[in-house]
């Protein structure tokens, strides 16, 4: 006899006997089963598929419900932060024209402030030579004080003349001495 292909599972194999058709009683006997399962359990199996396919299109309709639900959500939401977004971004924009506003008017004040300073130096190198000229001059007019205290002082005691009482003061606020002179009469 020639090689036959067996129809369950495929394999070469050569029949006994001219009607054979699966290469083993394993096979012939799983052909089998599953006939009888197509025969009797058709019914059960066609009112579960009913079902399987009715319960898709619900959760189909649910989750296509549920999507447009939170579409119109994300929506609202990207709405309300883009609004959000932009009154920043004005409130934002406003503050910054208010700070660009100052700091023009500080740059202003800056620059008059600059054109000043030169003034101001040359006023106070005027005024430093000014305070150098007095201080000189006051201690200029001191060595003379001193040197007409000094000669009060020798003529009064050459002549026995006691000082005034504001004289007398003064020699003491000075440290000098007056026990010298004559005392007063």
């Amino acid at each position: 006899m020639e090689t036959t292909i067996c129809r369950l599972c495929g394999t070469a194999f050569e029949p006994r006997r001219a009607t054979q058709k699966y290469c083993s009683p394993t096979c012939s006997r799983r052909h089998r089963d599953r006939e009888w399962r197509t025969r009797h359990h058709s019914d059960a199996t066609q009112t579960l598929r009913a079902q399987l396919e009715s319960a898709v299109i619900e959760n189909r309709t649910t989750l296509e419900a549920t999507t447009v639900k939170f579409q119109m959500q994300l929506d609202a939401a990207e709405r309300k932060a883009r609004d959000r977004l932009a009154f920043q971004a004005n409130r934002n924009e406003r503050e910054t024209e208010v700070l660009r506003t100052r700091l023009r008017d500080l740059a202003s004040i800056n620059v008059d402030i600059a054109c000043e300073v030169p003034e101001l130096k040359a006023q106070i190198t005027e005024l430093q030579l000014e305070n150098a000229r007095l201080i000189h001059s006051q201690r200029a007019d001191f060595q003379e004080f001193t040197q007409i205290a000094g000669r009060l002082f020798e003529l009064c005691s050459r002549l026995g003349l006691p000082l005034d009482k504001a004289t007398k003061e003064i020699f003491q606020r000075r440290g000098w001495r007056t026990s010298t002179l004559v005392p007063e009469q």
